[in-house]
C-alpha cells in the first residue's frame, strides 16, 4: 500500500476517536431539546483539516455527530423525511436528516466514516457536470463512489447539473448573480438572455441532471438544493415539471408537514462549538 493511502486510513482512524473536548462533552450531557412531528435538516459542504468559511474539520464533524447521538436526536432518511413532508408518514421525535452540497470526495473519506459509527445516514446534493467531468480544483465524487455508498445507505441528488455559479449579467460584468435564478449576459451575442432562452437553459440543465441521477445511480425520487439558496418562481416551476417534489433551502428553521420547500441550519462552519451546535439545535428544536 502506498504511503498516501496508510496515512489516509491513519487519519480515518485518529478522526473516529477523537476525543471531545471536556466543557464540550459537558455541553453535550445537557439535557436534550424535545420536539415531535417536526424536522431539523442540517446542512453541510466541505470537510477538511483546514477550515474555513464552509468548511470543517473531521474532528468538529465527528464531536457534531456524537452530539446528535448521545442527546437522543433520531437521524432519518431523506425518503422517509419527504414522504412526512407530504403527510404520508411519521418521524420520531427529535427527528434529524443531514445533508450535503456540493459533492465533495471528502464526504466519503471523512463523513462517512463517522456516520457508519452511529448508524446515520446522509443525502447529497451533487453538481452532476463536477462528477462527470472532474473539472474542479477540489475533488468531486465519482458516479462509482457514490454507487457503492447508495448501496450502503446514502442518497445522492441534484444541485443542478452545472448552474452552480455565478454570471455577469451585464455587458461590463459590473453585475453578477447565480445562473439559476438569473438572465445571464451572453458576450457572444452581446446581450442578456431573453426570458425563453433563459427558461430553455434552466430546463435543459434540469432535465440533464435528473436523467444522470437516473443513469447512473438509478434514482425514483427527484429532490434539489438550489446552489446558493437562491431561486424564484420560474426556476422552481421548472424544476418541478422535470419531476422534483422537495426544494431544499438555506433559510434557517424547522420543518413541519405540508410545504415542498425545506428550511436548513447550517452545521457546516467552524463558528460552531460544540456547545453552540447543541444550542441550535435547541433553539429550533
Amino acid at each position: 500500500m502506498k504511503l498516501k493511502g496508510i496515512a489516509a486510513l491513519l487519519a480515518i482512524a485518529v478522526i473516529i476517536a477523537w476525543p471531545m473536548p471536556k466543557n464540550e462533552l459537558e455541553a453535550a450531557t445537557n439535557k436534550p431539546a424535545h420536539y415531535k412531528n417536526k424536522v431539523i435538516v442540517l446542512m453541510y459542504h466541505h470537510i477538511d483539516a483546514t477550515e474555513s468559511e464552509a468548511t470543517i474539520s473531521p474532528s468538529r464533524f465527528g464531536t457534531q455527530m456524537k452530539i446528535l447521538k448521545d442527546n437522543g436526536y433520531h437521524v432519518i432518511s431523506i425518503e422517509q423525511f419527504a414522504d412526512f413532508m407530504r403527510g404520508k408518514g411519521k418521524v420520531p421525535d427529535n427527528a434529524v436528516v443531514i445533508t450535503f452540497d456540493d459533492g465533495y470526495e471528502s464526504f466519503d473519506q471523512y463523513a462517512v466514516p463517522i456516520m457508519k459509527k452511529y448508524n446515520f445516514t446522509a443525502a447529497h446534493f451533487i453538481i452532476g457536470a463536477s462528477s462527470d467531468k472532474q473539472n474542479v480544483h477540489t475533488k468531486h465524487m465519482t458516479w462509482e463512489t457514490m454507487r457503492k455508498l447508495k448501496a450502503e445507505g446514502f442518497s445522492f441528488y441534484s444541485h443542478t447539473y452545472n448552474q452552480h455559479d455565478y454570471a455577469p449579467l451585464d455587458e461590463k460584468g459590473h453585475k453578477t448573480g447565480p445562473k439559476l435564478s438569473n438572465p445571464i449576459y451572453l458576450p457572444d451575442k452581446g446581450r442578456v438572455e431573453t426570458n425563453a432562452e433563459y427558461k430553455a437553459r434552466i430546463e435543459a440543465d434540469a432535465r440533464l441532471e435528473e436523467k444522470r441521477l437516473k443513469e447512473e445511480l438509478g434514482n425514483t425520487h427527484q429532490f434539489i438544493a438550489f446552489p446558493y439558496g437562491v431561486f424564484n418562481k420560474t426556476a422552481k416551476q421548472i424544476e418541478k415539471n422535470a419531476g422534483v417534489t422537495l426544494f431544499f433551502t438555506t433559510h434557517p428553521g424547522i420543518n413541519t408537514p405540508g410545504s415542498d420547500e425545506v428550511f436548513r441550519l447550517n452545521a457546516g462552519t467552524p463558528t460552531l462549538t460544540g456547545s453552540k451546535f447543541l444550542g441550535m439545535l435547541k433553539r429550533y428544536g
